[in-house]
C-alpha cells in the first residue's frame, strides 16, 4: 500500500512538471512570436525556463519533438542574444544549456538581435516609399506624403528611445 501511494505521488508530481513545462513552452512561444520570432525559439526558451536542470541538445530535440536543425538554429539565436547560456557539467562531454533569467539581458538581446535590425529595414522601406511618392503627380500623393512623414516621425522617436531603453537595461555587475 505504501509503495502504491509513493508511486501515485511520483506520477502526480511528474504530471505537474509536464503541465508546467507545456504552459511555459506555450507562453514563451506565443510571447516571442509577437516579436517576429519563430515558435521554435520560444519553445526552446520555454523548455529551458521550465527545467530545474540544464538540458543537452538531444534532450531539447526529444522533449520538443523538433528537428535537429530547428533546435540548432534556435539555440544559436538564443545564445547570440544572451537568452540562453551554455553550462559545463562535471564528467559530461556534451554541452548543456539553461535559460538566462535576468530580464535586462533578455530585453537587451532582443533589442540587439531583432529591433535594431528592424529599424534599419524600416528606414530603407520609408526611403522606398518616398521615392515612389515623388514619382507620382503632386496632387495625387499628398496623402501618401503625410503618411510617410508620420513614419519618419515614428522612426526618429524610436531612434531616440532605443538607446535610452538599452542604457536602462544594460546589465549591472550585481546580476
Amino acid at each position: 500500500m505504501v509503495l502504491s501511494t509513493e508511486l501515485l505521488e511520483s506520477k502526480t508530481e511528474l504530471l505537474r512538471q509536464q503541465q508546467f513545462e507545456q504552459e511555459c513552452i506555450s507562453l514563451f512561444a506565443g510571447s516571442l512570436h509577437v516579436f517576429g520570432l519563430p515558435n521554435s525559439i520560444g519553445s526552446i526558451y520555454g523548455l529551458l525556463f521550465a527545467s530545474s536542470k540544464p538540458l543537452c541538445f538531444s534532450d531539447i530535440v526529444e522533449s520538443l519533438a523538433m528537428s535537429k536543425g530547428s533546435v540548432s538554429q534556435g539555440l544559436a539565436f538564443l545564445r547570440q542574444s544572451g537568452a540562453v547560456k551554455a553550462v559545463k557539467i562535471l564528467g559530461e562531454r556534451r554541452e548543456f544549456f539553461e535559460a538566462e533569467l535576468a530580464l535586462r539581458r533578455l530585453a537587451s538581446g532582443l533589442i540587439k538581435e531583432k529591433i535594431r535590425p528592424m529599424t534599419k529595414e524600416t528606414r530603407a522601406a520609408v526611403n522606398r516609399l518616398k521615392d515612389r511618392a515623388a514619382s507620382t503627380h503632386a496632387g495625387e500623393n499628398s496623402f501618401q506624403i503625410d503618411r510617410i512623414k508620420q513614419l519618419e516621425i515614428w522612426h526618429r522617436q524610436l531612434g531616440r528611445v532605443l538607446p535610452v531603453i538599452q542604457t536602462i537595461l544594460t546589465p549591472s555587475f550585481h546580476e
